[in-house]
């Protein structure tokens, strides 16, 4: 994402990535999941963009570059926000769904939503540190 109004904020020591690849970090209003793998630093909103969830509870594959959303069987690419699977629920899961979808009407809406894909965020490394950049026009 590029914008003329970003604001940067710095976030954590480089090296800090090196034991844990994967961090939560707090920045105003957003919770953001920063993932370091062999191409860099990503970092994205750390809410599912189905009901607002946490994506990091579902972990990472830094191999795929995703996310996974465990409440709604749902991968995201961390580089890029894409939708990789959507509601890929399955067996009992599906039947539960479809179950609570025929007598809750925000359950059915839910089930029926588009793919939405993430926020991300730009990243830099400067003065040994991992900084992100929001964008204050969204």
């Amino acid at each position: 994402m590029s914008g003329n109004n970003i604001e940067w904020t710095k976030l954590a020591d480089e090296k800090s990535f090196d034991d844990k690849p994967e961090q939560l970090i707090k920045v105003k209003r957003d919770d953001i999941l920063v993932v370091k793998d062999d191409d860099g630093f990503h970092a994205i909103n750390n809410r599912c963009p189905h009901l607002g969830l946490a994506l990091n509870l579902g972990g990472c594959n830094r191999d795929d570059k995703t996310v996974h959303c465990k409440f709604h069987s749902s991968d995201f690419s961390y580089k890029t926000g894409e939708v990789k699977e959507w509601l890929n629920v399955k067996g009992f899961e599906k039947f539960m769904m479809w179950l609570f979808s025929k007598f809750d009407p925000d359950a059915k809406k839910m089930m029926s939503m588009e793919p939405t894909p993430v926020e991300t965020f730009d990243t830099k490394v400067e003065d040994d540190h991992v900084w992100v950049g929001i964008n204050q026009d969204y």
